[in-house]
């Protein structure tokens, strides 16, 4: 699983959960280089990847 936002590999699952009236397996990942948020849908023949939250701002 790579980041929407930055590109990363680096992630985390957090959470996941079951969508049956919708056929969706959801797990929501948290990315440990940017702190972006987003979701993972698994089902219906279908995979897709939403975002969740603003990505937070890595001070340098």
């Amino acid at each position: 699983m790579k980041c929407p936002y930055c590109g990363s590999e680096d992630v985390e699952a957090v959470k996941s959960w079951e969508m049956p009236k919708m056929g969706y397996r959801v797990t929501h990942y948290r990315c440990r280089r940017c702190g972006g948020l987003f979701n993972h849908y698994v089902g219906r023949g279908r995979e897709f990847v939403l975002r969740v939250g603003p990505r937070r701002q890595v001070s340098q």
